[in-house]
């Protein structure tokens, strides 16, 4: 904790309290809902050459004019940008104000440099779609159905953004990639991609000596996708409801294969009631 006004070398030290207020300040839950209450003391100056008459109590977690606990922005900071969480659900998540979590936003991009001055090695793209179908009528009276498809470029080593084009087609990644300088370009080694032909026209054309791979994400689906597949396949009536109950044959129902229970075990006669089971006469 600082008792200085921060304003004047050597000036850390006060021995006259001005006055006390009470500050409530927002700060991470634990086991529940926080409420936070500091008791902030207000000092004198006393160095004739301070140009500040009175100063508060600061702290490394609670600085001046500060409201909210710097672990609790941190925290914002980290499910809004590392989690791909929207603002609104992490403010209501940590019972905060939405525009908290903007301004948390909005001075972390200050601080980001220039993506072209940053080398990516390995480079990520998505398509992503952030809201459902819309309509727009033409100035002619007729209706446009627009789809609010966007692609992301992510460095994939360290999952930054480095820029959002509109569509999902070749022409949209096609226009982002040629907006960076061409040593930029020349230093990806690797782009993961979903299995589209769209990205993949576009990375041939813009990062010919770019090696193409499929994300881990497609890569576990396309491989969970080939063993339904062949599961539903080789598997009898596999395409029918799951509802379905079967038996311990093929494609035998459960009711049928305990009706024949019997007759299917080792050693086991064959069933009294049928004329034609029945032993002849001697």
């Amino acid at each position: 904790m600082t008792s200085g006004c921060g304003r004047l070398v050597g000036c850390v030290h006060a021995v006259r309290v001005h006055s006390r207020r009470r500050q409530r300040v927002q700060d991470l839950p634990v086991a529940g809902p926080v409420q936070l209450v500091w008791v902030k003391r207000r000092w004198f100056r006393d160095r004739a050459r301070c140009p500040r008459g009175t100063f508060s109590q600061v702290t490394d977690q609670v600085p001046a004019l500060a409201r909210s606990t710097a672990r609790l922005c941190q925290a914002l900071l980290t499910a809004a940008v590392l989690s791909g969480r929207a603002a609104s659900e992490v403010a209501h998540a940590q019972r905060v104000s939405c525009w908290l979590v903007a301004s948390m936003l909005t001075a972390a991009a200050d601080l980001l440099t220039d993506p072209d001055d940053v080398g990516v090695r390995r480079l990520g793209v998505d398509k992503h779609r952030d809201r459902s179908v819309r309509f727009f009528r033409e100035p002619d009276g007729g209706w446009r159905r627009y789809e609010p498809w966007m692609t992301t470029l992510v460095d994939a080593d360290t999952g930054r953004v480095l820029g959002v084009v509109d569509g999902r087609d070749s022409a949209g990644v096609g226009g982002g990639l040629p907006a960076r300088s061409q040593a930029w370009r020349d230093a990806v080694e690797l782009v993961a991609i979903d299995p589209s032909v769209a990205f993949r026209k576009a990375l041939r054309e813009h990062l010919p000596a770019a090696a193409v791979s499929v994300d881990a994400f497609h890569l576990a689906k396309l491989a969970n996708d080939m063993v339904t597949a062949v599961r539903q396949r080789v598997t009898p009536g596999g395409q029918g409801s799951p509802r379905t109950a079967r038996g311990p044959g093929l494609g035998q129902p459960a009711a049928a294969a305990a009706r024949g229970k019997h007759a299917q075990l080792p050693g086991a006669g064959p069933a009294q009631g049928h004329p034609a089971q029945r032993r002849p006469h001697r």
